[in-house]
């Protein structure tokens, strides 16, 4: 009976081990934000506390915060919005923890587009700010 109670353990420990291996911290983490805001909502509130989250995990040598905005609007005013969200998100993180001095922040404006688009397209998939580490 002893033997049946360890052998169940150790199958229970190794599926348990093999499912928190899987279970990988993601590459990036994204924030999302509405056309010509700056302004972090609610629901994605969360992503902050999952960054703050894995920063404290991993203690990774620095954050970088990197702003991006759709292609409405000229390059200027996209290129200063994109700093913004990236601003609002690195004081999001600081207020949850985060050394400010651990955070790189930049502002990519419509340079790195993460959906391709021709001028003046309102894509959201394009109005966010990326947290990635190292």
């Amino acid at each position: 009976m002893k033997l049946i109670r360890t052998a169940a353990f150790a199958l229970v420990l190794g599926v348990s081990l093999a499912a928190a291996q899987d279970a990988s911290p993601p590459e990036s983490l994204k924030i999302h934000f509405g056309s010509g805001q700056a302004t972090i909502s609610e629901d994605q509130r969360k992503v902050l506390d999952q960054a703050a989250r894995l920063f404290r995990e991993g203690s990774p040598l620095v954050m970088i915060v990197a702003g991006s905005s759709d292609t409405v609007g000229s390059g200027e005013l996209n290129l200063s919005l994109s700093i913004r969200r990236a601003q609002t998100v690195a004081l999001g993180l600081a207020d949850r923890g985060i050394p400010i001095e651990r955070l790189q922040v930049l502002g990519r404006g419509v340079s790195q587009l993460e959906v391709p688009t021709s001028e003046g397209v309102a894509n959201a998939d394009n109005r966010l700010v990326t947290i990635t580490w190292k």
